[in-house]
């Protein structure tokens, strides 16, 4: 589809404004702590809109509309009430330590709780998270220029992946917070000009946008259905899973997100970082709810307005495809430039936070300690460059992978997060309890692992079974019909003979068997995943193959390892004193060399 050259043009001018920003606080960038941190004094309300900017990306603007338009705004209810009034909450119970120790990072906090190998453990696996993040972002900047512009997938993330790099890599912490400010604008006048329009289209307006959607099935009709209320893994969403996510999210984010975390750490105080998630919690609800109305009104514009563009499932591209349509130039270049503030906004914060943890998780802990100010923002700007390339090629491969399984965006990112699950219980356990210790996050970890690993192969290999029989009968139900014991029972058995070496006290201080334990362990966490899997196959299916949810997850594990926390011995008053919630007003009880450090930060934080 021809645009205007003008469309082309605002784009253009905005992707130079943004470099520009960067150029221009480039300048005195001269320690990590002014480059990472803006030098710990950014104001609160910049800091907030920034917080909220960078988990405001094209993933929730494609995704919520997109789902909406698809199946109805189910998915998102619950995260979307029970969710964000938790967040406050979550900040309250976490972010205090933090500013406590004087971190750049949370995982300094579990070095002090654990030790340095829980610390490393969690800190790649938050940080393979987050790339993640980053490469669905891109992944989703494509979806909006194919539908708006009919761009190829890899020319949209090469492109704003290579201008996020840049001006990321030039201006640190302060051109990130400066930029969403600036971008936060943008996008709200964007969304406002839009939607305006958009209402006006529809016979009735904004009532029945919302009136019509809901009539047709298209607001929240799950709640009315028995199954929705159980716990079958072949029913697309499930009430209790919806809830557990809405509680799990907003305690993850809140204790280990360092693209959150690291906006919070520039403000002076954690008051001042108080202030700054209360400014982010009510802005990034006023957008959820703009974004839920934008979903139902582009399906009521489109069921009043068909279009054969627009089959089945292609709500992802609904958005766009009206915004590219339906209004006059320049209406889109402006709203795309509004689409980039948001994509931008979120690259940069990622990026540059993840370039914190390259810094101070592995570059100073593994590979020279002894870095000097200047060479910090160097390795920092390196990390960002690496960091961005890496998210880059995640995102490609994220677009092979909606090819091969014909994945809407909630879903494409499934069979990627392999790792990742000790994250929460890490920072969970160690604020409530005394008792925890690294041997059970290292256990866990293992663990759960093995049991993602096995519940991704059921959903890939189930939902390309059931999608080869659809296309074919005659090709058998194949990985969506009944599995068989022998795939649970292998494991099982592998893993009960690796744990046994480590009944033995002597192997069980060498590094040989606790290397075998965990190896039993996440083989035990693979053969819980397939136990799961062959229990419901041989229950469930009957007639059809049956694909496994992407939804659905059992928290077994973590319920279990939360079980066993009560259990633990006490650990030394030195691993939690002043760092747990029970006993936060106390002195902390660590080595001399690091009091100093730490006393000083406290007392500008208090």
């Amino acid at each position: 589809m021809q645009q205007a050259w003008f469309d082309y043009l605002i784009i253009l001018l905005y992707l130079a404004a943004v470099i520009g920003i960067g150029v221009y606080f480039s300048r005195g960038e001269k320690s990590s702590e002014n480059y990472l941190l803006g030098g710990r004094n950014m104001p609160f309300l910049a800091v907030g809109i920034a917080c909220m900017m960078s988990l405001l990306s094209s993933v929730s603007i494609v995704m919520v509309p997109g789902e909406i338009f698809n199946n109805g705004l189910t998915l998102f209810s619950l995260s979307g009430t029970v969710g964000l009034l938790l967040v406050i909450p979550c900040y309250l119970l976490f972010t205090r330590f933090y500013f406590r120790l004087g971190s750049f990072t949370p995982y300094e906090y579990l070095e002090y709780r654990y030790d340095s190998t829980v610390r490393a453990v969690v800190a790649f696996s938050a940080f393979y998270t987050r790339t993640m993040y980053l490469a669905m972002v891109l992944y989703t900047t494509a979806k909006i220029f194919q539908a708006t512009y009919a761009w190829p997938p890899w020319f949209s993330i090469l492109l704003v992946g290579v201008v996020g790099i840049v001006y990321t890599v030039m201006g640190g912490t302060k051109a990130v917070v400066w930029t969403d400010v600036l971008q936060f604008f943008v996008l709200a006048g964007g969304f406002a000009v839009v939607v305006t329009i958009l209402c006006g289209r529809i016979d009735g307006g904004a009532a029945e946008a919302v009136a019509t959607a809901f009539r047709d099935g298209h607001g929240m009709p799950q709640f009315s259905q028995p199954e929705f209320y159980g716990l079958s893994p072949y029913v697309r969403l499930l009430f209790w899973l919806l809830l557990w996510g809405a509680v799990v999210t907003p305690l993850t984010t809140s204790c280990s997100d360092q693209i959150t975390i690291q906006r919070l750490l520039s403000t002076r105080n954690w008051k001042e970082g108080f202030k700054s998630q209360c400014v982010a919690t009510v802005s990034g609800v006023l957008f959820t709810f703009v974004l839920w109305f934008t979903g139902l009104a582009i399906y009521t514009y489109y069921r009043q307005n068909p279009d054969p563009a627009l089959g089945p499932g292609s709500g992802d591209a609904a958005f766009f495809h009206f915004v590219s349509t339906q209004l006059p130039s320049p209406v889109p270049g402006l709203f795309m430039a509004a689409m980039l503030a948001a994509i931008m906004s979120t690259l940069s914060s990622g990026m540059n936070s993840m370039a914190a943890v390259w810094l101070k998780e592995i570059h100073q802990k593994f590979i020279n300690r002894n870095l000097a100010p200047s060479a910090e923002v160097t390795v920092s700007k390196y990390a960002t460059l690496l960091i961005g390339v890496f998210a880059v090629g995640l995102a490609l491969a994220l677009e092979l992978s909606g090819q091969w399984l014909t994945q809407s965006v909630s879903e494409v990112g499934t069979i990627f997060y392999l790792i990742g699950a000790a994250i929460l219980p890490a920072f969970l356990f160690a604020v409530l309890s005394s008792r925890a210790n690294a041997k059970l996050i290292w256990g866990y970890t293992a663990f759960a692992f093995g049991e993602g690993v096995a519940m991704n192969l059921w959903y890939a290999l189930s939902r390309s079974s059931e999608q080869a029989w659809c296309l074919d009968p005659a090709a058998g139900f194949g990985w969506a019909g009944k599995l068989d014991f022998c795939y649970a029972g292998i494991p099982l058995a592998a893993g009960a003979a690796l744990l046994l070496p480590y009944l033995v006290p002597a192997l069980r201080r060498r590094w040989s068997g606790r290397i075998t334990a965990l190896l039993g362990l996440l083989a035990l966490g693979f053969a819980e995943g397939m136990l799961v899997w062959y229990f419901y196959s041989q229950a469930m299916v009957r007639e059809v193959p049956l694909a496994r949810s992407f939804a659905f997850f059992l928290p077994i594990s973590f319920l279990g390892a939360f079980a066993i926390l009560w259990f633990c011995p006490k650990q030394p008053r030195e691993k939690y004193q002043g760092l747990t919630i029970a006993t936060l007003g106390r002195p902390l009880l660590i080595p001399a060399a690091r009091t100093m450090e730490i006393s000083a930060a406290s007392s500008e934080n208090a």
